[in-house]
C-alpha cells in the first residue's frame, strides 16, 4: 500500500522567500545572456569561416590555378588581421588606451573587407546592377579608407606615448643640481 503524504516547505502564517531578484542580480544576469549570446554568435560565425577555408582548400586541390595564389593572400590578410583585433581589444580592456581601440577596430575592418572578398571574389556575379556594384565597392574603399585612417591613428598614438615615456625615463635619469659643464 502507499501512503500520500502533504508536505509543506513553510507554515502557512510565514510570509512567502524573497523570490525576487535585485536590480544587481538582474544585472549579472543580462550581462551573462549578452555575452553568451556574442560566444554563440562569434561560434557560428567562426564555424562558417572555418567551412569557407576548407572549401578554399577543397578548390585548390581539386581545380589548381594561378588564382591560388590571391586567394591564400586574401587568407592571410584575413587571418591577420583577426590576430590583430584579438590581441587589441584585450590589450585596450587592460589599458585603456585608445591606440589599441583604433589598431582594433581598423584590424576589425580590413578583416571584414577581405571577408566579403573572399565570399564574393574579387568581382561581383555579373547579374549585379550598377547600383549595387556602386554600393558594394563605396562601402569597401569607405571600410578601407576608414581602416587605414584607424590603423595610423592608432600607430601614431603608441608612437608618441613611447616617446613621451622615453623622455620623462631620460630626465628622471639627469641629474637636477648644477651644470654639468664646469
Amino acid at each position: 500500500m502507499a501512503y500520500l503524504r502533504l508536505v509543506r516547505p513553510h507554515p502557512v502564517d510565514d510570509p512567502p522567500a524573497q523570490q525576487s531578484l535585485t536590480d544587481e542580480e538582474t544585472g549579472d544576469t543580462a550581462a551573462r545572456l549578452g555575452r553568451g549570446a556574442i560566444g554563440l554568435a562569434g561560434s557560428i560565425v567562426a564555424a562558417l569561416i572555418v567551412l569557407l577555408f576548407i572549401t578554399y582548400v577543397t578548390m585548390w586541390f581539386q581545380k589548381p590555378s594561378p588564382r591560388i595564389v590571391g586567394s591564400i593572400e586574401r587568407w592571410v590578410y584575413f587571418i591577420g588581421n583577426v590576430v590583430v583585433a584579438c590581441y587589441c581589444f584585450p590589450a585596450f580592456k587592460a589599458s585603456r588606451r585608445r591606440a589599441f581601440l583604433y589598431l582594433a577596430f581598423a584590424a576589425l575592418g580590413f578583416a571584414y573587407g577581405a571577408l566579403f572578398t573572399l565570399l564574393f571574389g574579387p568581382r561581383l556575379p555579373a547579374g549585379s546592377s550598377r547600383s549595387q556594384l556602386v554600393l558594394y565597392y563605396g562601402l569597401q574603399h569607405l571600410i578601407q579608407t576608414v581602416g587605414l585612417v584607424l590603423y595610423a591613428a592608432g600607430v601614431v598614438s603608441l608612437a608618441r606615448e613611447a616617446q613621451r615615456r622615453a623622455i620623462r625615463s631620460n630626465q628622471a635619469l639627469q641629474p637636477t643640481g648644477g651644470r654639468s659643464d664646469e
